[in-house]
C-alpha cells in the first residue's frame, strides 16, 4: 500500500505526463518543405532519490545525456548517453510536438504512443480496483526571482514555482493521506529560432509540473492542473535550465526526488523534416504504463 501511495505522488505523476502525437510519415510529407530554420542543442538531465524507498526508486528515475532539434513546435531528442527507464534507453530517440511525444526504438524497430488522457485512465484503472484517489489542500505559487544568470551564452530570468497538495488514498479498508510539495525553478531566455521549450517538454516525462497541467484535465488532478496553467503564462521564452525539488511525505513512507536538465551548444541550423518521420517499417510497441495504447 505504501509502494502504490508513492508511486502515485512520484512516478505516476511523471507518468500521466505522456502523451500521443501524429508522427507519420503521411503527416510530414504533407508539408511543402523538406527543411526549415531550427536549432540544434545538447540537453543533460541528472534525477536522484531519497529518502526510504530511494533505492527502488533509483533504478525508475531518468539520467541521460541527449543531443536534439528544433524546428517550430517539433523537437527530437536522441538519447546518447544513459536512460529514460522504463520508456528509453541509449540509441532511442523521442519526438514531441504541441499534441505529445513518442518514443522511437530503432534496435526494436518499434515506437510507442502514450494518449493524451494516459494518467485519466490509469487513475480510472486504480478506481475500478476499489482504490479512491481525491486531492485536497492544493496551492500554486509562483515567482520571479532577482538576479540575471547566462546560461549557453544567453542572459537568463529566473523563475520559481511551488506546488502543495495533499493526496489522500482509501482501499481495502484502509486510508493514507500523504503531503506533497514540488518546488521547479525556471531559468528562461529569449533564443532565436527556438519558439518552444524542450526542458519544459521532457519534464512531462520526469514529473514536472507541465506533467499534470497536460494530462489531467478530468480526474484527482484537474483542479491541480487548472491552477498550473493559470500561472504557466507568466513563462516567456525557452527554460535553458530546470531544477525540480520534490518532497512526499506520509504513509511512513517519505520520498524526495531532484532533478536537473541543462540545454548548452545551442546553435541555428538547417533541421531535415524527416528527422521527425517515424520510418515506415516500424511497427507500434506496447506502453509499460497503466491506460496506455497498445
Amino acid at each position: 500500500m505504501r509502494v502504490a501511495a508513492i508511486l502515485t505522488t512520484s512516478r505516476t505523476s511523471a507518468a500521466i505526463a505522456l502523451l500521443a502525437g501524429p508522427f507519420t510519415a503521411a503527416a510530414v510529407a504533407a508539408q511543402a518543405a523538406d527543411k526549415g530554420e531550427g536549432v540544434e542543442f545538447d540537453v543533460k538531465t541528472v534525477m536522484s532519490a531519497s529518502g526510504v524507498m530511494s533505492s527502488m526508486l533509483g533504478s525508475m528515475v531518468p539520467g541521460y545525456s541527449g543531443h536534439g532539434f528544433a524546428i517550430g513546435r517539433r523537437v527530437r531528442i536522441d538519447i546518447v548517453e544513459g536512460a529514460m527507464p522504463p520508456l528509453a534507453e541509449k540509441g532511442d530517440y523521442m519526438l514531441f510536438d504541441s499534441t505529445g511525444i513518442t518514443i522511437v526504438r530503432p534496435s526494436k524497430k518499434e515506437f510507442v504512443v502514450m494518449p493524451l488522457d494516459v494518467g485519466n485512465k490509469a487513475m480510472e484503472q486504480v478506481q475500478a480496483m476499489g482504490m479512491s484517489i481525491a486531492l485536497g489542500d492544493i496551492s500554486v505559487k509562483f515567482d520571479s526571482l532577482p538576479g540575471t544568470d547566462t546560461i549557453a551564452g544567453y542572459a537568463t530570468h529566473h523563475y520559481k514555482q511551488t506546488i502543495n497538495y495533499t493526496l489522500a488514498i482509501e482501499a481495502m479498508g484502509t486510508a493514507q493521506q500523504m503531503k506533497t510539495q514540488a518546488a521547479t525553478e525556471y531559468w528562461v531566455a529569449t533564443v532565436p529560432g527556438l519558439v518552444t521549450s524542450p526542458l519544459q517538454q521532457t519534464s512531462q516525462m520526469s514529473g514536472g509540473s507541465q506533467a499534470v497541467s497536460t494530462s489531467a484535465a478530468s480526474g484527482p488532478f484537474k483542479d491541480l492542473a487548472a491552477k498550473v496553467d493559470s500561472v504557466s503564462h507568466l513563462l516567456h521564452g525557452s527554460a535553458l535550465r530546470v531544477q525540480m525539488t520534490t518532497t512526499s511525505e506520509g504513509a511512513g513512507a517519505d520520498v524526495g526526488l531532484n532533478m536537473t536538465s541543462e540545454m548548452s551548444n545551442l546553435k541555428r541550423v538547417s533541421v531535415a523534416a524527416n528527422l521527425f518521420v517515424i520510418p515506415a517499417d516500424y511497427t507500434r510497441g506496447a506502453s509499460p504504463f497503466p491506460g496506455g495504447h497498445h
